[in-house]
């Protein structure tokens, strides 16, 4: 890569994002794990020249200049924090932290240091998505938004410990619920419904209210959903098939429901690469963040969630 990256946390995701670098000839410098035996394991699979002992070793070393934390939830605010203070520009993986108190220290101390923190929300940076604004825009603005991220995946233990930062907001729902704040911003107020399972929610609905407009999302880990998206604009319609957050077809409609365009990504693999050529991007040209997705963006993320996890009675340890 032209820059040098470092990978904290080869587990799932990180192997995803591995496969989708390689496709455009892209590798990391170097990885990190708790268990030193994944890092040389993850290693030696996807071409990563350097295996270090810790994460303090890795971050301190002065060949990398950017790290991709990719380990559980609860990981991404220290292991992001040690990372900025060694110096280096963070991709977080999503959701950025477990909270807005650990993102706005976070996005302060990157800001303080001249250094990039961004969240690794990579459906932001598919091309269906980057189109939304300009079409919402040609289509009279957005008047609602229904989403839906819901998959069976109950028998991942991850998903069911507060100590792992489980639930389905921060895992599934972040994707419809950054998507709504893309088009509409931060609500006004939510409403939210939903069911716990030992201490973490399992499922919710939620309904955002805005001036002029609202929205509605659904996720759960116990349950198959549609995961398709739906925006009503003044002067038509978008709808973003099966998997709405992947490399799903997007149709535009008019106000009369005729087709007008359409949209299928067409990114290597699952596109995850492209966050990372973004995030270069706004290095090189010397910024703080990205345009298209501003630390203002995760942060208005991260306070819907403490607003619907506080509703829903659901408390990490340590909050």
């Amino acid at each position: 890569m032209p820059i040098n990256w470092a990978l904290a946390g080869p587990g799932k995701i990180a192997k995803q994002v591995a496969r989708d670098l390689a496709g455009i000839d892209r590798y990391f410098f170097g990885v990190a794990s708790s268990d030193p035996s994944k890092a040389a394991e993850f290693a030696d699979s996807y071409g990563v020249q350097k295996v270090f002992e810790s994460y303090q070793q890795m971050f301190a070393d002065e060949a990398i200049g950017a790290v991709y934390i990719a380990n559980i939830n609860p990981q991404h605010y220290p292991l992001a924090k040690l990372a900025l203070q060694a110096g280096k520009h963070v991709l977080v993986e999503k959701p950025f932290t477990l909270n807005a108190w650990q993102a706005g220290e976070l996005q302060e101390i990157a800001n303080s240091n001249s250094l990039v923190v961004m969240e690794a929300l990579w459906s932001r940076f598919l091309e269906h998505w980057l189109a939304l604004p300009e079409i919402t825009k040609n289509l009279g603005g957005v008047k609602s938004v229904e989403a839906d991220f819901s998959v069976n995946i109950s028998h991942v233990e991850r998903l069911t410990d507060p100590k792992l930062g489980g639930g389905a907001l921060l895992d599934l729902g972040v994707y419809p619920l950054s998507l709504i704040q893309m088009l509409l911003g931060k609500a006004d107020s939510i409403k939210v419904r939903g069911e716990l399972q030992g201490g973490v929610d399992k499922n919710l609905r939620a309904e955002l209210s805005y001036s002029g407009a609202k929205a509605i999302f659904t996720t759960g880990f116990d349950s198959e959903g549609p995961v398709e998206a739906k925006i009503v604009c003044s002067d038509g319609h978008i709808e973003i098939e099966k998997n709405f957050y992947e490399q799903a077809r997007m149709r535009v409609f008019d106000k009369e429901g005729n087709q007008i365009s359409e949209i299928t990504p067409n990114h290597p693999g699952r596109g995850m690469q492209q966050q990372f050529l973004w995030f270069e991007q706004v290095i090189k040209e010397g910024r703080l963040e990205a345009e298209i997705f501003t630390q203002r963006d995760s942060l208005d993320v991260m306070e819907m969630m403490d607003d619907i996890r506080n509703q829903l009675g659901v408390i990490y340890p340590g909050e």
